[in-house]
């Protein structure tokens, strides 16, 4: 029952209601002008004596706004509220329902304590806040009821009685708080199962945002409206402190509203950008976080600032709604989904107005908003549902499209496939026609030649007929000629067509079923499927053997087919025969890719003619077996298996032997393909043009290959092939060697511009996508290797200068010390003239174009050396070489190291008085070699120091800035120099070594 305003207000502190039948006419107001007394907290007691002379009236409801010419109230402070009730009979039980009065108060009537909440006091450290709603029921024993209210507010911006009390008979407030409550309970109910259902549709489908801020915001006004109203939360919990509760539902209020501004921007893009939006909720995000952040009374001072702004921004919101509306055409779905649009934000709007007038007791009902919040949730989901069946028919009619789009596909791929076999069969035929040879005119390479032609063109074919068997599949019209079959014969022509794909590798193909085992099949088809599964296990095969066996068992043939190769993890031994699944466990972009329906297209036919398929066994690394069984056929024809086992004339290519091409020939390219066929195609078009050609099927055997020939000067290489792709071994090759270094070139038949990009990021230096014609490869080719021997050139040339400079600067220093002698002391200076002239001859026959020198021929240098300055300087200083003997031989950059043993002697040691000391270090490490020259002598400064370690030029230093150079073109060799003035300098080298016994040095070109 909804209270009645019909009676008079109270008028100076006293409400008439004699008249007033409460069992007939409900419930009534207590509005009107009520004693107040301020700044006091009167108890009943204290209107024993009669009427006070303080007292003032406020009305009710009303807040307390501040002192105006009438009178009002700040907005915080304390009083106390009186009343008087004049009823019509005093026997009746009453009741009285208080709803909001701010932010503390103690209700006592007739002169008895009725409730409470939070505790009102005359100091704020004594006052403790609470505003949750309550009832209270009394059996007056008078016919006047007085009614006493304590108030104080030292938190909220304003306090006082907010909402009008309802007073009267205690069933009506009964009925009053189960309607209230029950709408409260209702509208939580309603907006948490909306809630629920619209995140269950996104986490069902996470592309759709829409669900996602949608359910998020029907969550928000839910938990709002647990806290708001009767809240509930509150009288369920009554021991969460004031603080929290009311943070949490000023933190509630602002979400939903931010909430709400993500949900309408995502319904339509337009409606928003993404700025906006920034810009929309940015303020919000702030006094969310002023909430967390500051006290309660503090906060709440620029509370209704904020309130007017998440009123305006879904105003903002409703007229960019209007906007696209009248931008709209007619009549589309677009546009009913905008009208449905605006009347859910009209209808939300009305629910969050409606409340907030409701709170301040403008109005005296909510039940507009209630109304508000049903046809916001019913409108929403009407119009989510409408995007729905939107999306929907237009998915079916995609379907459609797409249905007719693949049948039209199926349909051209089995023409196109019929019409590629029509030329295919001539291209066969002509072959078989040129092998038989009845001239003889043919020689054995010749022969081969066209056996490749010819195993080629089978191959396609086999590729023809699964292609148009996918098709036939799909729809239902593949047919069966079942026939008695000898599957030892199908095995041998198998094993003939494919025999090619082994040349060059250690693979060998092995025959051993036996020679009467027949089965009931389609020829054909058997062929087709041995042909698969034999094909399959080449492509996985690297050394070893591959073997067909049979075995016959209560009218069952098992025919296995087992390899040696990479082998299968068992979670994938079912996917496989699944449509293109592939078991290569690389990534997408990069791996082998081939059409992954060859083992499908088996399965099918094994089950088609009455059998199964099934890896039998497969163990990583070690092999695999695949087996399929069909029906034993007893009764066989003799006739039909002696023409099946010669139908196939066989051709052998030499299993085993390489293909290399090593002719001595100025250039040496590899070529890295897993296709047999393309292999032998470049190597007939690399010879003509003499070059020098290694092949290799996998990487794994480049990377062999590579180690066997390192004057390799060039790579073709194909991206897709089992096991490591062409562009997982490029980015390997480019971690070894520069684009400079070796060229790399792709010739692979993925042709798309992302493929393209995809080999240049790698490190290719070119691409080239197959079909392609010889004189383009060559033409490519021949400038890949003519850029890599230019660039070549010019940096010897640059070394072998930066080289010959070091001699003069050596040259001068020796013959300056052996002119100083030769005024003075004649028999010192023929033998530094001897020391001399052996250096000489070291330099005389050394190679100005050679880079590197044996070790041994450096430490001859440098002993030259020393013993040149011992004779100057006499025995001032002391020379001692520790060199491990099994170093000598190897090759070093020539005079990197006798620079340092002079700098060391000259400036460290001469420098310094007294007697010096210089060791030189040689010795192996770890795949490196250290060179370490050591001295006790002056040091270096450190902003010298600085200039020799750092990339800068030297004033009048040759020797080191040109060693800097040299070892810079050296990959992996560093040089460090440390130093300490008054203790010396120790510069130490490291040369990387290779891991054979045969150490060299890899230079950075």
């Amino acid at each position: 029952m909804l209270p009645n305003h019909a009676t008079d207000p109270a008028k100076r502190g006293v409400l008439d209601l004699t008249h007033w039948d409460f069992h007939k006419q409900g419930l009534v107001t207590l509005d009107g002008e009520w004693e107040f007394y301020e700044g006091k907290l009167l108890e009943p007691i204290d209107f024993q004596l009669g009427a006070r002379n303080d007292v003032s009236y406020l009305p009710v409801p009303g807040t307390w706004r501040g002192k105006n010419k009438d009178g009002g109230m700040a907005g915080k402070g304390y009083g106390t509220y009186r009343l008087k009730l004049l009823v019509n009979a005093s026997d009746d039980i009453y009741g009285v329902k208080l709803r909001s009065i701010r932010m503390s108060h103690r209700l006592y009537i007739d002169g008895k304590l009725e409730g409470e909440s939070g505790n009102p006091a005359a100091t704020e450290a004594a006052h403790r806040p609470g505003n949750t709603p309550y009832s209270a029921f009394i059996h007056p024993q008078t016919k006047e009821i007085e009614i006493l209210i304590q108030v104080s507010n030292y938190v909220f911006f304003t306090g006082g009685i907010v909402n009008s009390i309802q007073f009267g008979w205690y069933g009506d407030i009964m009925n009053l708080n189960t309607l209230l409550m029950g709408s409260d309970l209702a509208s939580i109910l309603l907006l948490s199962i909306f809630g629920a259902y619209h995140l269950n549709l996104y986490f069902l489908r996470r592309r759709e945002k829409i669900y996602l801020t949608s359910g998020l915001y029907l969550f928000s006004l839910s938990f709002v409206q647990l806290l708001f109203g009767e809240k509930i939360f509150q009288r369920m919990l009554p021991g969460i402190p004031f603080e929290i509760v009311y943070k949490a539902l000023d933190v509630g209020e602002f979400v939903s509203s931010l909430l709400s501004i993500l949900f309408f921007s995502s319904i339509d893009s337009r409606l928003l950008s993404k700025r906006m939006i920034m810009w929309l909720i940015s303020p919000l995000v702030c006094y969310i976080a002023a909430i967390f952040v500051l006290p309660y009374a503090i906060y709440n001072e620029v509370r209704y600032m904020f309130f007017l702004y998440i009123a305006i921004a879904p105003l903002f919101i409703f007229g960019r709604m209007i906007y696209l509306y009248r931008k709209s055409q007619r009549g589309t779905a677009e546009r009913r989904e905008l009208i449905l649009f605006i009347f859910v934000i009209i209808s939300l709007m009305i629910y969050l107005v409606d409340s907030s007038l409701y709170a301040e007791n403008v109005v005296t009902s909510d039940v507009l908003s209630k109304i508000g919040v049903i046809s916001f949730i019913t409108l929403m989901n009407i119009l989510l549902a409408l995007r729905f069946t939107n999306a929907y028919e237009k998915a079916e009619m995609l379907t459609h499209q797409l249905t007719v789009s693949n049948q039209l596909k199926d349909e051209f791929l089995m023409h196109t496939s019929h019409e590629i076999k029509t030329p295919l069969h001539g291209i066969m035929n002509i072959t078989s026609y040129l092998l038989d040879d009845d001239e003889h005119n043919l020689s054995s390479k010749q022969k081969q030649n066209l056996w490749l032609i010819k195993d080629t063109s089978v191959k396609l074919s086999m590729l023809m007929h699964d292609l148009i068997d996918v098709t036939r599949l799909k729809h239902g019209q593949l047919r069966l000629n079942m026939t008695a079959v000898n599957v030892r014969a199908v095995t041998q022509i198998v094993f003939d067509v494919l025999q090619f794909e082994l040349a060059g590798r250690a693979v060998r193909l092995d025959n051993q079923v036996r020679p009467n085992v027949w089965v009931q099949a389609d020829e054909s088809r058997l062929r087709q499927i041995l042909y698969n599964l034999v094909h399959n296990a080449i492509k996985h095969t690297e050394i070893g053997e591959i073997s067909v066996r049979s075995r016959v068992s209560n009218g069952i043939v098992n025919i296995s087919v087992t390899d040696t190769g990479i082998g299968i993890p068992e979670d994938k031994h079912t996917k496989i025969f699944e449509y293109f699944e592939q078991v290569d466990q690389v990534l997408p972009d990069d791996g082998y890719l081939g059409m992954g329906v060859g083992l499908y297209i088996s399965r099918q036919l094994v089950e088609r003619m009455g059998g199964n398929i099934q890896v039998e066994w497969s163990d990583v690394g070690e092999g695999t077996r695949m087996a399929f069984t069909l029906p034993y056929e007893e009764n066989f024809p003799v006739h039909h298996a002696l023409n099946n086992a010669n139908a196939h004339r066989e051709h052998t290519f030499d299993e085993f032997d390489s293909l290399d091409i090593l002719e001595e020939h100025a250039y040496t390219v590899l070529i890295v393909d897993d296709e047999a066929s393309n292999i032998h195609t470049l190597l007939n078009i690399l010879k003509r043009h003499r070059y020098n050609v290694i092949a290799a099927f996998s990487a794994k055997e480049a990377w062999v290959k590579i180690k066997e020939h390192p004057q390799v000067d060039l790579i073709i290489l194909d991206v897709m092939m089992p096991g490591t792709s062409g562009i997982e071994l490029c980015r390997q090759l480019r971690s070894q060697y520069s684009i400079l270094d070796l060229p790399i070139l792709f010739a692979t038949a993925k042709d798309t511009s992302q493929d393209i990009a995809m080999g240049f990021r790698a490190g290719a230096n070119d691409y080239l996508t197959k079909p392609f014609e010889a004189e383009t490869l060559i033409a490519r080719i021949q400038t890949l290797i003519a850029m890599k021997t230019s660039i070549q050139e010019a940096i010897r040339h640059e070394l072998a200068f930066h080289q010959a400079q070091i001699k003069p600067h050596f040259l001068y220093n020796a013959l300056s010390s052996v002119i100083s002698f030769c005024y003075t002391d004649g028999e010192k200076a023929a033998y530094l003239l001897s020391r001399l002239s052996q250096y000489l001859r070291y330099i005389l026959d050394m190679d100005r174009n050679d880079e590197f020198v044996p070790l041994h021929q450096e430490l001859e240098l440098i002993e030259a050396y020393v013993e040149i300055e011992k004779a100057r300087f006499g025995e001032r200083f002391e020379f001692v070489c520790i060199v491990d003997e099994g170093l000598k031989n190897i090759a070093i950059p020539s005079l990197c190291i006798q620079p340092f043993v002079e700098n060391a002697i000259r400036h460290g040691l001469f420098e310094k008085d007294g007697y010096g000391r210089v060791t030189l270090t040689i010795q192996e490490g770890d795949r490196y070699l250290q060179i370490t020259v050591h001295d006790d002598g002056v040091g270096i400064p450190d902003d010298l120091l600085y200039r020799i370690v750092s990339t800068e030029k030297l004033n009048g230093s040759i020797g080191i800035s040109n060693i800097r150079t040299r070892l810079n073109a050296i990959a992996g060799a560093t040089l460090d120099v440390q130093s300490e003035l008054g203790y010396g300098t120790k510069v130490k080298m490291y040369f990387p070594l290779a891991k054979t016994d045969q150490v060299r040095i890899i230079e950075r070109r």
